[in-house]
């Protein structure tokens, strides 16, 4: 199949508007990466409406900042490009009910805290919002918080050492556990890929699981952040079982069943 065949049929709008600017360009080169593993540059310069030769520049900017490598006649994800659009295709599901569940659970963390943050998308949602606060001490195992984080001027950031696990590019499997029993954390935020009322929070990965009870069992306090998608999914490992969580903070979009649910098992819950 020629060039031009793989390109009829396609909607008009993904060779739309043109004029777009340089960061503009490149956000939809990261976006044609996310969808496929490898472009061309005859096929990025027709969607962006520019000439090959702006199309190879704007490549060689993106492969000098990580998110591909050029080879001949276009380019392909590189790993760490891969990390990067992973993370930031799972930011964008239910990104607005995430935001809300950030905001709620940011409003609960004093100045000169010490506070966990897993490495969830919800919990990076919070890290934007923590950038401002005073004397605030963040522990997290999420490589994206404490990028975010680094530039918080009156924040202090720890990163718990461990194995990159790729798919939630957080880290796992901690080199010190003698140090993680000794923190003092005031309270977790821990997220999940599943929640049920009989086995709680759960991880698809038994390491996660096991790292994220570790920091809440340091933990004055444990806080769920939980979106409504959650809900009913079952996964290998617990890392939080449903009495050991002290405030689960959910979306709006949670089913009536599932409300009724909670208030029977007397899961202190708020929903936002």
């Amino acid at each position: 199949m020629s060039e031009e065949d793989g390109l009829a049929g396609r909607p008009y709008e993904e060779f739309a508007p043109f004029n777009l600017t340089s960061e503009e360009r490149r956000d939809r080169i990261i976006q044609v990466l996310r969808e496929q593993d490898e472009v061309s540059v005859s096929e990025l310069s027709q969607r962006l409406g520019v000439s090959e030769v702006t199309t190879r520049k704007d490549l060689q900017q993106l492969e000098e900042q990580g998110y591909l490598t050029r080879v001949r006649g276009g380019a392909v994800v590189s790993g760490r490009g891969q990390l990067e659009l992973r993370f930031a295709a799972r930011q964008q599901v239910n990104l607005e009910e995430k935001r809300r569940i950030a905001n709620r659970a940011v409003e609960l963390i004093q100045p000169g805290a010490t506070i966990f943050l897993d490495g969830s998308t919800t919990a990076f949602q919070m890290t934007r919002l923590l950038r401002d606060m005073q004397k605030l001490t963040v522990i997290t195992t999420g490589l994206y918080a404490a990028l975010e984080l680094s530039f918080a001027p009156d924040v202090t950031t720890i990163v718990v050492g461990g194995i990159l696990r790729r798919r939630t590019s957080s880290l796992v499997d901690t080199l010190s556990p003698n140090l993680l029993r000794r923190l003092h954390v005031d309270i977790a935020f821990l997220s999940a890929r599943g929640f049920t009322i009989q086995q709680g929070l759960m991880e698809s990965d038994l390491r996660e699981a096991q790292m994220k009870r570790a920091m809440a069992e340091t933990s004055a306090r444990k806080i769920a952040l939980v979106d409504h998608t959650k809900f009913g999914d079952v996964f290998v490992a617990t890392s939080l079982l449903p009495e050991e969580i002290d405030l689960l903070i959910v979306d709006k979009k949670l089913a009536e069943t599932w409300r009724k649910t909670l208030e029977v098992a007397q899961i202190t819950t708020e929903y936002v």
